[in-house]
């Protein structure tokens, strides 16, 4: 049989699935890369359809395993409908609690530990105070989406453009809300950024070369997770 990698993609994007990277022992050298606090939740891909209609909702969010997560989260859907500037698109993406929980994955977007620069011109308009979420019920718990990656864009598939012009165009692509985000991404050296992720309740960072391409339904050795600093 052939491998996944050589399979070729669906046509229907519904079919689609995120691609994910190697959790190798022995990590892939990765040339040129860029890093992410590893998510934790539901992995899934966002559709947009502005013109979906009455064919069904304009944004359905379909898993990792190809399940249906569209009718449990109406919220984000909402937000998510306002906040695409876009004819259609495919986002891939997280569902989950880290981006709204105070002190654990929140502050990772908000203000990181370190010096740097996170190159997400939008982090500043991604921040929620502290006060105001605290006043509602039961903050921990609430769902966000957060968006890693975009592989769609007005009909046309971005699956052969490299990862940092993917990104650069997710960060016009949404406009943050409370419940709809972009993950913050920066450059090495690695150490800093891991320890202030994993303080803040990320299990990890992933490593994704610049220039890599997305396949979908695929385990990439250019995009790797890393849990601790070499030599550590």
């Amino acid at each position: 049989m052939p491998s996944r990698a050589k399979l070729p993609i669906p046509h229907d994007p519904l079919d689609w699935r995120p691609q994910v990277a190697s959790t190798q022992r022995r990590q892939p050298v990765i040339k040129d890369p860029i890093l992410e606090p590893q998510w934790t939740g539901r992995h899934v891909l966002a559709h947009f359809d502005v013109h979906a209609g009455g064919s069904g909702p304009p944004v359905r969010l379909i898993d990792e395993y190809g399940e249906d997560a569209t009718d449990e989260h109406p919220e984000i859907l909402e937000q998510l409908t306002h906040s695409i500037l876009a004819v259609d698109a495919v986002l891939d993406g997280y569902l989950t609690a880290q981006a709204t929980q105070t002190g654990e994955g929140s502050a990772a977007i908000h203000t990181p530990r370190v010096h740097g620069s996170i190159i997400t011109p939008r982090r500043v308009e991604m921040e929620v105070e502290v006060k105001a979420r605290s006043s509602r019920s039961d903050r921990s718990s609430t769902v966000a989406f957060v968006a890693i990656d975009v592989l769609r864009l007005d009909g046309q598939a971005l699956f052969d453009l490299p990862l940092l012009e993917r990104k650069r165009l997710l960060d016009g692509l949404v406009q943050p809300t409370e419940l709809v985000r972009i993950s913050p991404y920066t450059r090495p050296p690695v150490g800093p950024w891991l320890t202030s992720w994993k303080s803040n309740g990320f299990p990890g960072a992933v490593s994704k070369a610049a220039n890599s391409r997305y396949r979908p339904d695929h385990r990439t050795d250019e995009w790797t997770v890393i849990s601790k600093v070499r030599g550590r």
